[in-house]
């Protein structure tokens, strides 16, 4: 192998790949990073972990085609260290790997590559998405997946796929998160058996390779994603993600989400944002925050005489019956957070029942459920 390539683009590639590459490897070989460079003048970089990979393909001009595998986070350290603006010599120097930059040379043993697992290979497509809204989804709708694996299904996020939309959910039994993205199937997918790729039903992709692809997504026009019966494919021009699948299913959120309300508020997201952190110190993780809904004004209130007491005030448009009711205020914040606009609109039932939170000109593209705490006593 011999190759010189861009440092800026070299150091993006190997950081992504790398997002494949486990902390703790099972196998030593785990741990590197497997280069590839091709006769058409790119160089591929990859990282696996037996459940996922991340793949990387830059432009660059190679005069010996060759492959070998590095240690991934040694070899992504050096050359985000190497001075920008400058291109990089890679070349295979005998059973070590040769690194140039500027006036840095530095000589990398290479891992045995025969011992390095097949790459996983998924063919074709189920459709096509905007990548940017997918990333905006994602974010939004991942942040409500549970972050411990005691039950494994509540760590990811369920992608439904219809004829035209693709509709993302992730719950943590405490809220429930949903935003639709409109895509485009594949009428014709390539693949056979259990690797065909679908386009329609359902999978649970995990939360953390959700959030992973938002990296590659944010700025695509157009990402390809790809579900078959085990496996999941996100990718762009030059970036590729492929993880396993969560065995099972999330609960069906339609029946949780209420379709008619006692109480309906409207608000500034920033305001009640701002009102909820200036409490929010007065509490322990588990303490409740109360939202009194009231004629023209949402008062936020919480505290005890032994920890403190505080309340805050924000005006609300309200339409309905008065109400109070109690939150976990990390829970509500988290949900209250992914509003893409700056009014939100809280839609109540009874003091017992979750409230539905969504944007005022966004209610079909993100909503938010979030369940309340019963309340007993609480001084304000």
């Amino acid at each position: 192998m011999k190759l010189t390539i861009d440092t800026d683009k070299l150091a993006d590639a190997a950081q992504w790949a790398l997002r494949a590459v486990p902390g703790n490897p099972p196998a030593p070989v785990l741990a590197g990073l497997r280069l590839e460079a091709a006769s058409d003048n790119t160089l591929t970089l990859a990282g696996f972990d037996y459940y996922r990979s991340a793949r990387a393909r830059e432009d660059c001009e190679v005069s010996e085609p060759g492959t070998l595998l590095v240690p991934g986070r040694v070899f992504t350290d050096i050359v985000k260290a190497f001075p920008k603006g400058k291109p990089t010599t890679l070349a295979l120097d005998g059973t070590d790997l040769a690194l140039s930059c500027g006036t840095a040379h530095i000589l990398l043993p290479t891992l045995p590559l025969d011992d390095y697992p097949t790459l996983p290979t998924i063919s074709g497509a189920s459709g096509t998405v905007d990548g940017a809204a997918l990333a905006a989804a994602g974010a939004r709708v991942a942040v409500a997946a549970a972050t411990d694996d005691t039950i494994p299904t509540l760590t990811g996020v369920q992608f439904d796929l219809t004829d035209t939309t693709l509709t993302l959910s992730a719950t943590d039994r405490y809220g429930f998160h949903v935003a639709d993205v409109p895509w485009t199937p594949n009428q014709a997918p390539k693949g056979k058996g259990k690797n065909r790729p679908r386009v329609a039903g359902s999978a649970l992709v995990p939360a953390d390779a959700v959030r992973d692809a938002a990296r590659i997504l944010a700025d695509a026009d157009k990402a390809e994603l790809t579900i078959t019966e085990s496996q999941f494919a996100i990718s762009v021009p030059g970036r590729w993600a492929t993880g396993s699948l969560i065995e099972g299913a999330l609960p069906d959120y339609t029946h949780l989400f209420p379709t008619e309300f006692t109480s309906v508020a409207t608000t500034g997201a920033e305001a009640l944002t701002d009102a909820i952190k200036h409490i929010q110190p007065l509490l322990g993780k588990a303490d409740p925050m109360v939202l009194e809904v009231t004629d023209g004004q949402i008062t936020v209130r919480a505290g005890t005489d032994d920890k403190g007491r505080g309340r805050d005030q924000v005006h609300a448009d309200i339409e309905g019956d008065p109400l109070t009711i109690a939150f976990n205020p990390g829970l509500l914040l988290k949900t209250l957070q992914q509003i893409d606009g700056p009014v939100a609109q809280f839609n109540f039932t009874t003091a017992t029942k979750p409230a539905l939170v969504h944007g005022v000109d966004q209610a079909d593209v993100f909503r938010g459920l979030v369940m309340p705490i019963r309340l007993t006593s609480i001084s304000g």
